[in-house]
């Protein structure tokens, strides 16, 4: 039987408790969005094109670890003991998303700071560069990956009912990407490389479309939620594209709009 609506007690109330996740979560959230996208990004071109990549990537996987390293600081200081960090390392249980997804990252961090000192100090070898993109790949996807998942496999409301989010975080992270490497190649002067990474931010905001629009009826996001990251994540982007020059107001749009899409997905179970 349904309970009345007028009823007294808890019977008709939402029987989970939301989650002290405040604002690190949400940096933990966007910053992971951040190094993986730009590291895929990154990665893929610097594989299939490495001359023309060659300038980008010397910047794109320091950067991706100097986000990376700002991403673990958010999600060591937002554990309840934060001193007791190293002990989710301590059980390796892949059907778990938070564990997977921990050693994801850990994965994903040792072949990173190799390509950044290669990049660093100049170290780069026709076998051991590409050794390390190779390596690092799958656990950059799956960092990127598990964050969905951990979100949509809790009881919260808004969460439990996202089964497109998985796909949502990753899409939205390589356009991130490629927005940024874009603005950075153009700033570079990498004409070959801003070229291709131009229509490549293009072409994974549209392959992004679709997630987003299944994620938000799932998500049940406000209205003006579902307006400012839709004009900053896909409309404004996409009309910047026919201007290089707008690069950089390209990749900082992708970033406010990612960032206001995950500031939502956090804080829904509070506003529940």
């Amino acid at each position: 039987m349904t309970p009345s609506p007028t009823a007294t007690g808890y019977a008709h109330r939402e029987v989970t408790k939301p989650p002290n996740w405040h604002g690190l979560v949400v940096w933990d959230v966007m910053l992971n969005a951040v190094t993986t996208g730009v590291f895929l990004v990154a990665a893929v071109g610097d594989l299939a094109r490495p001359t023309a990549f060659a300038p980008v990537a010397a910047w794109a996987y320091p950067l991706a670890l100097a986000v990376l390293l700002a991403d673990l600081v958010c999600l060591v200081l937002d554990l309840g003991n934060p001193l007791r960090f190293h002990h989710m390392l301590r059980v390796f249980k892949p059907s778990s998303p938070m564990s997977l997804g921990v050693w994801c990252l850990t994965a994903y961090s040792l072949p990173l700071t190799g390509l950044a000192a290669c990049a660093l100090f100049g170290w780069r070898t026709e076998w051991l560069h590409p050794a390390l993109l190779v390596v690092a790949l799958p656990f950059s996807f799956g960092s990127a990956a598990y964050k969905g998942v951990l979100f949509s496999t809790t009881a919260q409301p808004g969460w439990r009912d996202a089964r497109w989010l998985g796909a949502y975080h990753v899409t939205s992270a390589l356009a991130i990407g490629a927005g940024v490497l874009w603005a950075l190649a153009e700033w570079l002067g990498a004409s070959e490389a801003a070229g291709l990474l131009r229509w490549a931010t293009a072409g994974l905001i549209l392959l992004g479309v679709y997630p987003a629009v299944r994620f938000a009826v799932e998500f049940r996001a406000s209205r003006v939620v579902m307006v400012v990251v839709t004009v900053l994540s896909f409309v404004l982007p996409l009309v910047l594209v026919a201007t290089p020059q707008a690069a950089w107001v390209a990749a900082v749009a992708l970033l406010v709009g990612g960032y206001v899409a995950r500031s939502a997905l956090v804080h829904r179970p509070h506003r529940s």
